[in-house]
């Protein structure tokens, strides 16, 4: 009888221990997590077009391998938005007429980088932003410029 309660004694220390070994292993893990990377980067655009011709733009939409992404695409417009945008910001808070279409309804596993070539059919300067959606997010990159000029 004596023998049988110190196996059990013994056996509940040792679960203990391995329970609270665990325990020490998973609070390492957690301090060792760092957060999934989740950005918008303009890889290459042009500064000028000529009017009629196809400008290319790449971007790059940076997260961790297990996301994807409904919608990417370039909005341009002939009228600024330069105010900083959040992810909290959806494309109805901007003042961009266009948008491309290539990437615009999908599942676009991420990351990934995109390319996209726009013909502009009117001369003068277009402000753009790359564009994702992520989960809830709205990622944006800073506003750019390029100039579309007469092709004399």
């Amino acid at each position: 009888m004596k023998r049988n309660i110190l196996i059990i004694i013994i056996g509940v220390i040792i679960f203990c221990g391995l329970v609270y070994y665990n325990y020490l292993l998973a609070q390492k893990k957690i301090k060792e997590t760092r957060p999934a990377p989740l950005s918008i980067t303009l890889e290459s655009y042009p500064e000028i077009v000529s009017l009629g011709q196809s400008g290319s733009f790449t971007w790059k939409v940076d997260s961790s391998p297990d996301l994807s992404t409904p919608r990417t695409t370039i909005y341009y417009g002939y009228t600024a938005t330069p105010s900083a945008l959040t992810t909290l910001d959806s494309p109805e808070a901007v003042d961009y007429g266009n948008s491309v279409s290539d990437y615009y309804v999908g599942t676009f596993r991420l990351p990934d980088t995109f390319e996209q070539s726009i013909i502009f059919k009117k001369t003068g300067r277009i402000f753009f932003r790359a564009y994702a959606k992520v989960g809830d997010n709205h990622l944006w990159t800073e506003e750019k410029s390029l100039e579309v000029i007469s092709k004399n």
